[in-house]
């Protein structure tokens, strides 16, 4: 793939930044595609920040999905168009801000993995090449797709040294295709809910402490809508403590509470894990 991309930046008044920008994609096996994309941020003095954007995406099959053992080499690229809108605003002198943004993105031959059932007697259930020999599944294109939703943010810090945040998303992504058995099913392992907070506190000078907590809500592994993914909370802490002033040790703990829980099915996720570590800057 060979691709060309070009971006102008411009700030026709005060606090307003307008950017617009085109790419073109040219692939060897799927073809060439110009794509565009604009956006605004407009800061104004009451300390509200209103942004703007649309965009276009191409992203051709990956050799994996191609040529795996649960590749299709029927698949065609992925292309997409979509907008968002949002604003933020911005509170003691810019300690504290809430903001949200909503969106819409439109799809066509989104690549999604497609799970094979016993029995079942789709010619694409069989390894290439193979009538007898079945497959956990494939890769395949959902013909129209459509998400739209509301992302919401927030931040705070109340004194000097703890920050505190999080966000909160509600993304309804669908197969809109259209005489499909799986019309107006949720797209496949997409939660509808998600959550995340995050606090954080430095001493002067002295060592750092940190707590995030990450939440998922159910999903689906499968575009039938059959097969649920439970939703789940993971829990992270970590700490960094200076032994100079340019190195630091660190530990980091992921999944402290040792979650079991799936993003696909029946595959493994990491239990509790343990990182430690020095950093220096040298």
């Amino acid at each position: 793939i060979t691709s060309v991309y070009g971006q102008v930046n411009v700030q026709p008044v005060s606090g307003l930044t307008l950017t617009g920008g085109v790419r073109n994609d040219d692939h060897s096996r799927f073809g060439a595609k110009t794509l565009f994309a604009g956006g605004g941020v407009w800061v104004l003095p009451t300390g509200t920040v209103l942004r703007g954007s649309y965009s276009e995406g191409f992203k051709a099959p990956s050799l994996y999905q191609l040529f795996s053992e649960y590749g299709n080499q029927a698949l065609r690229p992925e292309q997409a168009h979509g907008w968002e809108a949002g604003a933020e605003q911005r509170f003691l002198d810019g300690r504290a801000a809430i903001g949200a943004t909503y969106f819409e993105r439109r799809s066509t031959d989104l690549i999604n993995f497609a799970s094979c059932s016993v029995g079942t007697t789709d010619p694409l259930c069989f390894a290439p090449g193979s009538t007898t020999t079945q497959r956990f599944g494939y890769y395949s294109n959902v013909s129209r797709a459509f998400a739209n939703g509301i992302e919401a943010a927030g931040r705070i810090a109340p004194f000097a040294g703890l920050t505190i945040d999080g966000n909160y998303a509600w993304i309804a992504s669908e197969d809109r295709s259209p005489g499909a058995a799986t019309f107006g099913k949720q797209l496949a392992r997409r939660p509808r809910h998600t959550w995340n907070a995050a606090a954080n506190y430095t001493f002067r000078d002295g060592p750092s402490f940190g707590a995030a907590v990450r939440w998922a809500g159910e999903s689906f592994d499968n575009a039938s809508n059959t097969t649920r993914l439970a939703p789940y909370t993971l829990v992270d802490l970590r700490a960094e403590l200076p032994i100079s002033p340019k190195v630091r040790v660190f530990v980091r703990g992921e999944n402290v509470f040792d979650e079991q829980y799936q993003t696909v099915y029946r595959y493994g996720t990491l239990g509790r894990s343990i990182y430690a570590g020095i950093r220096g800057r040298f």
